[in-house]
């Protein structure tokens, strides 16, 4: 990722990105609101790929402490825009 993103870029990247590595969600289903545990029942292995490839793309630096909390795509985008060295 380059540059400084604004906020709604970010979140269109975040989305873009579940959708493409989960695979079988339509993107017009996915909004910032979603919680891919309780929507889609997105867990496992699909769940640790979108988390490995967030943290890669967007170079972020957080903890399990972090993650344990997270279930929507609303809490990704703020926590890259909190932690990312995009900034």
């Amino acid at each position: 990722m380059e540059g400084n993103l604004s906020r709604a870029e970010v979140a269109e990247k975040v989305i873009q990105l579940f959708v493409d590595i989960i695979g079988f969600i339509d993107r017009s289903k996915v909004t910032e609101q979603t919680d891919f545990i309780h929507d889609f029942d997105i867990i496992d292995d699909d769940l640790t790929c979108f988390v490995m490839q967030i943290k890669w793309q967007f170079k972020l630096q957080a903890t399990q402490q972090d993650w344990d909390h997270i279930t929507t795509i609303k809490q990704i985008v703020d926590l890259i825009v909190e932690r990312s060295t995009l900034r």
